[in-house]
């Protein structure tokens, strides 16, 4: 058997994603997102109760487009100041004003305090996501276990999606509003502390920032200003996940709206979670088929055409069964896409910007999302279904056309990652496996 098919095979994936420190940081990963994801759900609940769901969904629509909007330029203080320094100061930060707000829910502040808190904490969120990601090519790197390892973050990631409302849930009928939303805080505070103290364990982020290739005159000033965006190959990644994040928005809206106008609130839950169980089916499908064989650039058109491709049909869903059967087909192709462009992102991003690089593929997704979500809401509010069904399908016909435009760049130099194993690994982690 050859080196390459043993490092295929099951066992040996399995082996990977268990062991350390690959392992514990996709559980820490796992928590994290998922706790995160809760808090927006139970700090809503928490101010509708005191001070009703106007004011409510103001703190948390601003929350969001903070996170959405500044995630890039809190990864770009990691890539310029050194992660290790950054990324504890501004978690420390963050769960500061995090506990403050808490505080302040409790304590039935006026709501405007409680916004200042909690745009605050959002501000200085470190970006743990994209801080990991782009740690994975340094631990990882060897290409076919680089590829397993997304897989799983993405699929874990996609599976938290499913969890977190269902933990929500479950927390706002135990405790309440207010107290659900205290025991979410708890919770990611927990959790981030165990994140932080992990990343130093394993040395997930190096001291020092790292250094990027030589640039000179216009190319060094693109750089400093832009980040990774000054690279076309960068953007031309974003594209699908443009359109990825228009579907999302619009269906989020979509779905409530028209099925509170049929009557039918009961599958409200059932349709919002066809798409994320599509993306835990797909993500689970690409790990398991012979995807490696397919050059990277390839994948992603054909990726992007599948998502994009049942959602052209939105307009012929009469029923909420024919639009879920939709969504989950879309669904699909979620967990594979993203894998897909983080990929891309590992082969051609710089170190100097890695981790803002890795931090756009969501980034881009969130803010076409809220734009989207936005033009829906205002054609559902006056019942124009039809419409925004149009309209999305729309949207996905612009991933069609981008599937079949995207050039194909030249393949990048291969990169000199440093391969630097963690002062004292644990005896079992992977580090210790490959030296």
């Amino acid at each position: 058997m050859t080196a390459r098919a043993e490092n295929s095979s099951p066992t040996r994936r399995l082996t990977l994603v268990v062991r350390a420190p690959v392992g514990p940081l996709l559980a820490l990963a796992f928590a994290a997102r998922t706790t995160a994801a809760v808090l927006p759900v139970t700090l809503l609940l928490a101010l509708a109760d005191t001070y009703g769901y106007g004011r409510a969904a103001l703190v948390g629509g601003s929350t969001t487009l903070i996170l959405a909007v500044l995630a890039p330029l809190r990864a770009r203080l990691l890539d310029r100041a050194g992660h290790r320094h950054a990324l504890v100061l501004m978690g420390s930060t963050a769960m500061a004003l995090t506990t403050a707000s808490a505080f302040s829910v409790h304590a039935h502040w006026p709501w405007p305090s409680t916004l200042a808190l909690v745009l605050g904490a959002a501000l200085s969120s470190p970006p743990l996501n994209a801080a990991l990601r782009s740690s994975w090519r340094r631990l990882i790197p060897d290409p076919t276990h680089l590829k397993t390892v997304h897989t799983a973050d993405s699929i874990l990631e996609e599976a938290g999606f499913v969890v977190a409302p269902l933990t929500a849930g479950a927390l706002l009928a135990l405790l309440g509003p207010i107290p659900a939303y205290e025991a979410a805080v708890a919770a990611f505070l927990t959790v981030i502390t165990c994140y932080l103290v992990a990343a130093r364990t394993w040395e997930l982020i190096p001291t020092a920032p790292p250094a990027g290739p030589p640039r000179t005159g216009t190319g060094q000033r693109a750089y400093r200003w832009l980040g990774p965006l000054a690279q076309p190959t960068l953007l031309m990644i974003l594209i699908p996940m443009l359109v990825m994040g228009c579907l999302f928005g619009g269906t989020g809206i979509y779905v409530p709206a028209y099925l509170q106008h049929q009557h039918t609130p009961a599958l409200i839950g059932p349709l919002l979670a066809s798409l994320s169980a599509g993306g835990v089916v797909g993500g689970l499908l690409y790990a398991a088929l012979p995807t490696g064989r397919i050059p990277l650039w390839r994948l992603y058109r054909l990726l992007t055409a599948g998502f994009a491709a049942p959602a052209c049909l939105l307009p012929l869903a009469h029923t909420p069964w024919l639009l879920a059967v939709l969504l989950a087909a879309s669904g699909l192709f979620v967990t594979p896409l993203f894998i897909t462009a983080f990929l891309l992102v590992d082969a051609h991003a710089t170190d100097d910007v890695r981790t803002e690089a890795n931090s756009w593929i969501p980034a881009s997704t969130d803010v076409a999302n809220g734009i989207v979500a936005a033009i829906i809401g205002a054609m559902a509010a006056r019942a124009h279904f039809t419409s925004a069904l149009t309209l999305l399908a729309a949207c996905a016909a612009g991933g069609i056309l981008a599937a079949v435009l995207l050039p194909t760049p030249k393949n990048p130099a291969p990169a000199k990652t440093p391969q630097t194993a963690p002062a004292s690994p644990p005896s079992g982690s992977t580090t210790a496996a490959r030296t």
